[in-house]
């Protein structure tokens, strides 16, 4: 019988039982894909990551992400997860606190992450592909529908765009905070628009520093609802910058050493799981060249998994 080592983890935040929780797989040498299946079905979050050596020379190592019902592309919060494990056991060189840089092999291609190493509060930066956003004239009746919203519940001032995901602006805070959507339905207009998840969002924020509050529906995938989702929030900050700032809205940002601007996003609020996500864009004349996504984790379960 082969043993795995396997942590439940929290991401973003550094508070147990918040945030976005994860299992992470430290070892997956020998899984088979029907077998990390199983394992994710069995952890029964909204992802399990899976570390595995990497089959290609630009890459230090592979991770694959499984919801209890798919296997999917990318995921963020399972990638900031993975990566606080694997710093916590000092894994792939890490035994040191510091900068440590990866390429990780992934099914969205070679994606760059960096680990800043701390006694505590360890930073995870997960850089991902920059969307490639398709703005839509007319928002689909089903969707409001689907979501149980009005027409005068939207932004009108900012567009209703796509990429993996549908992205709609709504005005105002509460409307976003009282939501009750209709699983169903939303399973269904995913399916019809070839998209794995809605991300519903406001510019109000319950935070003075925060930019963007939103929450995130994905039962095509399994997951009725996403406490905060990674892949989601990077693609807002290209958003923010394309859309928002262009238009006037008074969005709260930071300049990093670096000269990328940094935003912060707020998810989890609604289901006593909050979570803040660091949104890191790097700029060059009107184009967003480099999108990443930045916080802790927390591990609050470490056990031997046997299968």
């Amino acid at each position: 019988m082969k043993t795995s080592q396997i942590k439940h983890v929290n991401a973003f935040t550094s508070t147990p039982f918040s945030g976005n929780p994860a299992g992470v797989v430290l070892d997956a040498r020998g899984l088979a894909p029907q077998k990390m299946q199983a394992i994710a079905r069995e952890m029964n979050l909204s992802e399990t990551a899976f570390v595995l050596p990497s089959t290609v020379r630009s890459a230090d190592l592979q991770i694959r992400w499984f919801t209890p019902a798919t296997e999917v592309p990318l995921c963020g919060h399972a990638t900031i997860a993975s990566f606080h494990a694997l710093a916590e056991e000092c894994m792939y060189g890490m035994r040191r606190t510091g900068t440590h840089q990866f390429r990780v092999q992934t099914k969205s291609g070679v994606l760059s992450v960096v680990v800043e190493k701390k006694f505590s509060g360890t930073i995870i930066e997960f850089h991902m592909p920059v969307p490639r956003f398709r703005v839509h004239n007319k928002i689909p009746a089903a969707l409001l529908k689907a979501l149980r919203i009005r027409s005068s519940d939207l932004e009108a001032r900012l567009p209703f765009v796509s990429a993996s995901y549908l992205y709609l602006p709504l005005r105002r805070l509460s409307t976003v905070r009282s939501l009750k959507p209709d699983f169903p339905a939303v399973q269904a207009l995913n399916k019809s628009t070839h998209t794995l998840g809605t991300c519903v969002f406001t510019l109000e924020t319950i935070e003075e520093s925060s930019a963007i509050h939103s929450r995130f529906f994905a039962p095509v995938v399994g997951i009725n609802e996403d406490p905060v989702t990674g892949s989601a929030n990077g693609p807002l900050g290209v958003y923010l910058h394309r859309y928002a700032m262009t238009a006037d809205f008074p969005v709260p940002s930071f300049m990093l050493p670096d000269g990328r601007v940094e935003f912060i996003g707020e998810q989890g609020d609604e289901i006593d799981r909050k979570g803040r996500v660091k949104i890191r864009i790097g700029v060059r004349g009107p184009k967003v060249k480099q999108v990443s996504i930045a916080g802790e984790a927390v591990t609050i379960m470490d056990s031997t998994l046997m299968c």
